[in-house]
């Protein structure tokens, strides 16, 4: 999108539209696999989407077809994850699934930093543009295995099953928010006091802050460091990084959480991410002509924050199944999906305005308060917690 003279606006409007696509994809996926009991048919269907949709965006000369394409790819790429959910379930034992997802999770992040890698390589040499047809042959790829290895299991499970199994959530809560479950449809004030208690309220509306904040850090974080000097191959080498510090803290992160304990862990675990935004903000406000200074500094920033992202997810999943009564889990997870969802919309949308009118400094700066806002509402939740234990 910079490549065809997008500016921030444009990318942070292609997020925008990115993340809602996911949101309506994550409730129209997810009502199909409960009518039909699909399961190879939807990942094989969205797989040939996918290659199709990369494919086309090597011809695209136009920023608005592009934006389109880019929401395609973002509703498509959300409907096998609800079915990778029901697989696992269905195709292992019930006392292996935890397990069994946290591969699954593993496994996802190493794709991500596998594709990151060939970005890297492939811009050394070549231009950004072609490198979707490499995205399509992947995406064809997995059709191609899915055609071969995924079968459909005898006996189904219905999506809904998964809301009774926390241990079947707790990886996939932590990745793709919208992804998961029942989102809530009419979201309102209303809606919202009906289906959550003042204690709860502390905690969705700190983790919506969250989200909220992260999306002005990393919206705008990709035309900041073009603004910068730095290559599109440079641009892949920093999230390369970025998901490569997700792969290998995985391994320690719930033993890490378990031996700090949860409302400890959950309140240091700002402190990483915090630092790293200090870091953008300093680079955004200091070295803004020294594209190798940024780039460093932007390596570290990224490790620190997603550390502290990880070690957060892992805190507040596990506060949120502990908080979810009998009987509410669907209302009290749909209400938690659409309060993230709508901080990453807000967050994408808000981060392209204050960046193009005040500049990427700014924007960064406000991350920094968001989370701040966060931390204060969440801190008040974990104290509730344990003043409740303790009671």
């Amino acid at each position: 999108m910079l490549g065809l003279g997008g500016q921030v606006r444009d990318v942070a409007i292609a997020l925008f539209l990115s993340n809602l696509a996911v949101t309506l994809g994550a409730v129209f996926w997810g009502r199909l696999i409960d009518a039909m009991q699909w399961r190879k048919t939807i990942i094989a269907a969205c797989s040939a989407a996918i290659a199709i949709t990369c494919g086309a965006m090597y011809f695209v000369s136009s920023i608005p077809v592009l934006m389109v394409l880019s929401a395609l790819v973002g509703f498509f790429s959300v409907g096998p994850a609800p079915v990778t959910n029901l697989l696992v379930m269905e195709k292992s034992r019930k006392e292996d699934w935890l397990k069994t997802f946290s591969w699954t999770s593993f496994i996802s992040a190493a794709g991500l930093v596998v594709a990151m890698v060939a970005g890297y390589l492939w811009l050394m040499k070549y231009d950004a543009q072609s490198y979707a047809v490499i995205c399509s042959a992947i995406a064809i790829s997995s059709l191609a295995l899915t055609i071969v290895f995924v079968r459909d299991p005898p006996a189904t499970l219905k999506r809904r099953a998964i809301a009774m199994s926390p241990a079947a959530l707790v990886d996939r809560l932590r990745q793709v928010p919208v992804m998961f479950l029942k989102p809530v449809a009419d979201l309102s004030l209303s809606k919202l006091q009906a289906s959550v208690s003042r204690k709860e309220f502390l905690f969705f509306a700190g983790t919506g802050l969250y989200f909220l904040s992260g999306n002005l850090l990393f919206t705008p974080y990709t035309p900041f460091l073009k603004d910068s000097g730095v290559t599109n191959s440079q641009v892949f080498l920093a999230y390369t990084i970025l998901h490569m510090s997700r792969v290998f803290f995985l391994p320690f992160n719930h033993r890490l959480v378990a031996r700090g304990g949860e409302e400890t862990m959950g309140r240091l675990a700002y402190l990483p991410r915090m630092f790293g935004i200090v870091l953008a903000v300093v680079a955004a406000f200091l070295f803004a002509n020294n594209p190798a200074s940024i780039l460093a500094m932007t390596v570290v920033a990224f490790v620190a924050v997603e550390v502290g992202f990880s070690i957060w997810s892992t805190t507040t999943t596990s506060s949120l199944f502990k908080m979810i009564p009998d009987g509410r889990a669907g209302s009290v997870l749909g209400v938690n999906s659409a309060i993230i969802g709508s901080g990453l919309l807000i967050g994408s949308i808000a981060a392209g305005e204050v960046a193009a009118t005040f500049g990427y400094g700014a924007t960064f700066t406000l991350a920094i308060a968001f989370l701040g806002a966060s931390f204060a509402l969440v801190s008040k939740h974990f104290k509730r917690i344990v003043v409740k234990a303790a009671a």
